[in-house]
């Protein structure tokens, strides 16, 4: 269920309980958080509410009887990445040199849409072919423009990306 421009979140349609005991239920929902609406409501700057966001819990009983809890979990907010991988020329000879290049850039909640995102350490990794995990090979810092580039030798047949995580959200 999508959530609307002024909604802060919407309750999905697939919440359920399950009897544990006589006393003991264990429920579950899905809610949807509208970022947008950050920005639609309040003159805080929306992009700076990612982080770590608590739950807390009213339950009500059939009887009339309820329950409250504050914090009783914690989950991150997190704003989309978009990271490409260009590398020229596409096919060269072992040991000859390749240029790796490419754009980060990160979700903006105020006006909806993606820009550069400079200042920030992206990887440089491979996977020689066949195997099953990529290795860092350098780290380059994103440009004002949001511009990766580097060189690199090429030894073998090989799979490059980048590879971005931002812990700080």
């Amino acid at each position: 269920m999508a959530t609307s421009a002024n909604t802060f979140a919407t309750w999905n349609d697939d919440s359920s309980c399950t009897k544990k005991d006589s006393t003991t239920s264990v429920c579950r929902a899905t809610l949807t958080i509208g970022p947008a609406w950050i920005a639609d409501s309040d003159d805080i700057d929306s992009d700076k509410v990612a982080g770590v966001w608590q739950v807390d819990a009213i339950v009500k009983a059939n009887d009339g009887d309820y329950w409250i809890s504050d914090h009783i979990a914690e989950y991150k907010v997190k704003r989309a990445a978009r990271l490409t991988t260009v590398i020229a020329p596409e096919k060269v000879a072992k040991n000859a040199k390749v240029t790796v290049t490419g754009k980060l850039s990160r979700a903006n909640w105020e006006d909806r849409k993606y820009h550069g995102f400079p200042g920030r350490q992206v990887k440089l990794q491979f996977r020689k072919k066949g195997a099953a995990h990529y290795a860092t090979v350098k780290t380059v810092t994103t440009g004002n423009t949001r511009q990766l580039t580097t060189e690199v030798t090429v030894t073998s047949a090989d799979s490059w990306r980048w590879y971005f995580c931002d812990f700080a959200i």
